[in-house]
């Protein structure tokens, strides 16, 4: 299946798409915000206490070790210290800044519990896979090291959603990022529980795609199954490579690795296989 180009799409087939748009965003939004209510509600009702759950931060990096030291500041600084939280970061056994990680890591292993591997992978979805089979806790955040944590108390905030659903059921949470316009649609940092990584198996979809996609398809298994809430408030900026002094040497090799039309060819052909998974988790 092919996309249809702007300038080969005739007026009726513009008019068509739009509609389809507009009525799939007032959908989901509409579905989104009381899907919220009601959990929240049920929450509020029965006084329930907001339970530690833990949380297991899986973050693969490479070559960026000055990002990955202001995302570790900006993660223990707004933390709760209450709450438990371990870091896992992996690396490549040739990581040309190990030095640079490594230093980092010793600077804050007193202020949180950080794991360091360094192990190599083909691809980012198994990077990812080894870190989550490396988990302790009952909640597991896949981040980028791009990130910066601007939200007060984030560690117990996601552990207040997750304590409104059965832990011992699959489920997921959207964080809401700077860069993302339509939180309804998609999240770029979904968080899923352990239930849903036993269930399935997997994190990432490593046998599927060489970068990326790793939130498409949690995002849309999260749709299909109805197993996702969306966070309110905004967790993170994004430092992305559209922005200026933000585009690295990582990103241009990630980029050359990208066959963009190729990958959306998968995304379409493998619709039955999230299907097949999404019904796992219900």
């Amino acid at each position: 299946m092919k996309k249809i180009k702007k300038h080969n799409r005739s007026f009726a087939q513009s008019l068509a798409k739009d509609l389809n748009k507009g009525f799939l965003r007032l959908y989901w939004f509409i579905y989104t915000q009381i899907k919220y209510r009601y959990f929240t509600f049920k929450f509020n009702y029965k006084k329930k206490n907001v339970i530690d759950h833990g949380i297991s931060v899986l973050i693969p990096t490479k070559n960026r070790s000055l990002k990955f030291n202001r995302m570790i500041e900006t993660l223990i600084k707004n933390k709760n210290s209450e709450y438990k939280i371990e870091v896992l970061v992996l690396l490549d056994e040739n990581e040309e800044e190990k030095t640079s990680y490594i230093k980092t890591i010793d600077k804050y292993k007193e202020n949180i519990n950080i794991f360091f591997y360094d192990k190599n992978f083909k691809t980012n979805s198994e990077r990812i896979n080894y870190l989550a089979s490396k988990s302790k806790f009952e909640i597991l955040l896949l981040i980028n090291d791009d990130l910066n944590f601007c939200l007060a108390e984030w560690n117990q905030k996601i552990c207040k959603e997750f304590s409104k659903i059965d832990m011992n059921k699959p489920f997921s949470l959207w964080l809401s990022t700077d860069d993302v316009k339509y939180n309804y649609f998609h999240s770029n940092f979904p968080v899923i529980n352990k239930s849903w990584y036993n269930v399935l198996g997997y994190h990432s979809p490593s046998k599927y795609f060489q970068h990326w996609w790793s939130d498409n398809w949690i995002c849309d298994l999260g749709k299909k199954s109805g197993k996702f809430l969306i966070t309110k408030e905004i967790y993170f900026t994004h430092f992305n490579k559209f922005q200026k002094n933000q585009l690295d040497s990582l990103y241009i090799e990630n980029e050359s690795k990208r066959n963009g039309d190729k990958d959306f060819e998968n995304w379409i052909k493998l619709d039955n296989v999230r299907k097949i998974d999404a019904k796992k988790l219900i």
